[in-house]
Protein backbone atom coordinates (compact mmCIF):
# COMPACT_ATOMS: atom_id res chain seq x y z
CA UNK A 1 0.00 0.00 0.00
CA UNK A 2 1.35 3.42 -0.74
CA UNK A 3 2.32 5.89 1.58
CA UNK A 4 -0.66 7.99 3.44
CA UNK A 5 -0.11 11.74 1.88
CA UNK A 6 0.98 13.98 4.98
CA UNK A 7 -1.20 16.76 6.01
CA UNK A 8 0.42 20.21 4.93
CA UNK A 9 -2.66 22.46 6.89
CA UNK A 10 -4.80 23.34 8.76
CA UNK A 11 -8.57 22.45 7.28
CA UNK A 12 -10.26 24.65 9.20
CA UNK A 13 -7.94 27.33 7.93
CA UNK A 14 -8.47 26.36 4.54
CA UNK A 15 -12.25 26.75 4.93
CA UNK A 16 -11.89 29.82 6.47
CA UNK A 17 -10.06 31.35 3.58
CA UNK A 18 -12.88 30.17 1.05
CA UNK A 19 -15.77 31.52 3.29
CA UNK A 20 -13.82 34.70 3.34
CA UNK A 21 -11.90 35.14 0.06
CA UNK A 22 -15.34 36.39 -2.15
CA UNK A 23 -15.59 39.37 -4.16
CA UNK A 24 -18.68 41.43 -4.49
CA UNK A 25 -18.07 42.14 -8.13
CA UNK A 26 -15.97 40.54 -10.79
CA UNK A 27 -15.19 41.74 -14.00
CA UNK A 28 -13.05 40.55 -17.03
CA UNK A 29 -10.58 43.33 -16.27
CA UNK A 30 -10.88 42.16 -12.42
CA UNK A 31 -9.91 38.56 -13.57
CA UNK A 32 -6.75 39.81 -16.04
CA UNK A 33 -5.43 42.50 -13.06
CA UNK A 34 -6.15 39.50 -10.52
CA UNK A 35 -3.85 37.38 -12.98
CA UNK A 36 -1.23 40.49 -13.57
CA UNK A 37 -0.99 40.72 -10.21
CA UNK A 38 -0.23 36.44 -9.38
CA UNK A 39 2.15 36.45 -12.34
CA UNK A 40 4.34 39.32 -11.05
CA UNK A 41 4.56 38.09 -7.42
CA UNK A 42 5.57 34.74 -8.91
CA UNK A 43 8.38 37.13 -10.98
CA UNK A 44 9.79 38.83 -7.57
CA UNK A 45 10.25 35.02 -6.18
CA UNK A 46 11.88 33.73 -8.93
CA UNK A 47 9.44 31.20 -8.81
CA UNK A 48 8.73 28.67 -11.69
CA UNK A 49 4.67 29.22 -11.81
CA UNK A 50 2.55 29.03 -14.46
CA UNK A 51 -1.19 30.96 -13.39
CA UNK A 52 -4.41 31.05 -15.28
CA UNK A 53 -7.74 32.74 -14.59
CA UNK A 54 -11.41 31.34 -15.40
CA UNK A 55 -14.39 33.21 -15.63
CA UNK A 56 -16.75 30.38 -16.57
CA UNK A 57 -15.59 27.94 -19.17
CA UNK A 58 -13.43 31.25 -20.38
CA UNK A 59 -9.45 31.12 -20.02
CA UNK A 60 -9.11 34.96 -19.65
CA UNK A 61 -5.88 34.81 -17.97
CA UNK A 62 -2.31 32.65 -18.63
CA UNK A 63 1.07 32.95 -18.06
CA UNK A 64 4.14 30.76 -17.49
CA UNK A 65 7.04 32.16 -15.94
CA UNK A 66 10.31 31.07 -16.56
CA UNK A 67 11.13 27.63 -15.55
CA UNK A 68 7.73 26.11 -16.06
CA UNK A 69 6.66 23.77 -18.69
CA UNK A 70 3.60 22.20 -20.34
CA UNK A 71 4.02 19.52 -17.68
CA UNK A 72 2.49 22.85 -15.45
CA UNK A 73 -0.68 23.29 -18.05
CA UNK A 74 -1.29 19.77 -17.05
CA UNK A 75 -1.51 20.46 -13.28
CA UNK A 76 -3.44 23.61 -14.15
CA UNK A 77 -6.16 21.84 -15.98
CA UNK A 78 -6.32 18.83 -13.15
CA UNK A 79 -7.21 21.37 -10.77
CA UNK A 80 -9.22 23.42 -12.64
CA UNK A 81 -11.25 20.72 -12.86
CA UNK A 82 -11.24 19.46 -9.59
CA UNK A 83 -12.25 23.34 -8.34
CA UNK A 84 -15.13 23.24 -10.67
CA UNK A 85 -16.64 19.78 -9.72
CA UNK A 86 -16.56 21.02 -5.92
CA UNK A 87 -16.16 24.71 -5.66
CA UNK A 88 -13.82 24.57 -3.38
CA UNK A 89 -10.09 24.75 -3.33
CA UNK A 90 -7.91 22.32 -4.65
CA UNK A 91 -5.91 22.31 -1.75
CA UNK A 92 -9.24 21.89 0.79
CA UNK A 93 -9.88 19.02 -0.92
CA UNK A 94 -7.03 17.15 -0.77
CA UNK A 95 -6.23 18.06 2.55
CA UNK A 96 -9.75 17.51 4.23
CA UNK A 97 -9.67 13.96 2.75
CA UNK A 98 -6.02 13.26 4.15
CA UNK A 99 -7.01 14.93 7.67
CA UNK A 100 -9.36 11.63 7.32
CA UNK A 101 -7.05 9.32 6.28
CA UNK A 102 -8.71 8.76 3.14
CA UNK A 103 -6.92 8.98 -0.81
CA UNK A 104 -8.98 11.78 -3.23
CA UNK A 105 -9.06 9.19 -6.27
CA UNK A 106 -10.13 6.19 -4.19
CA UNK A 107 -13.05 8.21 -1.96
CA UNK A 108 -14.47 10.33 -4.46
CA UNK A 109 -14.00 7.54 -7.82
CA UNK A 110 -12.74 10.70 -10.55
CA UNK A 111 -9.62 9.95 -12.39
CA UNK A 112 -6.39 11.07 -12.59
CA UNK A 113 -7.64 14.09 -15.15
CA UNK A 114 -8.38 15.54 -11.63
CA UNK A 115 -5.72 16.38 -8.42
CA UNK A 116 -6.40 17.78 -4.90
CA UNK A 117 -2.75 19.16 -4.82
CA UNK A 118 -2.52 23.29 -3.93
CA UNK A 119 -2.91 25.69 -6.40
CA UNK A 120 -6.46 25.99 -7.51
CA UNK A 121 -8.69 28.43 -5.72
CA UNK A 122 -12.80 28.71 -6.72
CA UNK A 123 -13.79 32.62 -7.52
CA UNK A 124 -16.87 33.62 -6.24
CA UNK A 125 -18.97 36.73 -6.51
CA UNK A 126 -21.22 36.42 -3.30
CA UNK A 127 -22.42 33.03 -3.10
CA UNK A 128 -22.09 32.76 -7.00
CA UNK A 129 -19.30 30.78 -8.38
CA UNK A 130 -17.86 32.12 -11.33
CA UNK A 131 -14.62 30.43 -12.13
CA UNK A 132 -11.27 29.77 -10.39
CA UNK A 133 -7.49 30.81 -10.14
CA UNK A 134 -4.92 28.37 -9.97
CA UNK A 135 -1.15 28.17 -10.09
CA UNK A 136 1.34 25.65 -10.31
CA UNK A 137 5.07 25.32 -10.41
CA UNK A 138 6.39 25.13 -6.79
CA UNK A 139 5.24 23.10 -3.37
CA UNK A 140 1.83 22.80 -3.75
CA UNK A 141 1.29 24.58 -0.16
CA UNK A 142 3.14 27.17 -2.07
CA UNK A 143 0.90 27.04 -4.84
CA UNK A 144 -1.64 27.50 -2.49
CA UNK A 145 -0.41 30.24 -0.39
CA UNK A 146 0.61 32.79 -3.39
CA UNK A 147 -3.00 32.64 -4.98
CA UNK A 148 -4.62 33.28 -1.56
CA UNK A 149 -1.99 36.32 -1.30
CA UNK A 150 -3.08 37.68 -4.72
CA UNK A 151 -6.73 37.07 -3.67
CA UNK A 152 -6.15 39.06 -0.52
CA UNK A 153 -4.75 41.82 -1.96
CA UNK A 154 -6.94 42.52 -4.64
CA UNK A 155 -10.10 41.67 -2.47
CA UNK A 156 -8.36 44.47 -0.24
CA UNK A 157 -7.96 47.03 -3.08
CA UNK A 158 -4.02 46.91 -3.16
Amino acid sequence: MADQPELLADVTELETQLADLRFESLSHEDALALGMDLAARAEERNWPLAVSVFLGDQHVFRYACPGTSSENDDWIERKRKTVYKFQEPSFLVGQRLISHGKDFHTETGLDQSFAAHGGGFPLFVGDAFVGAVIASGVPQQDDHAIVVEALRAALDGE
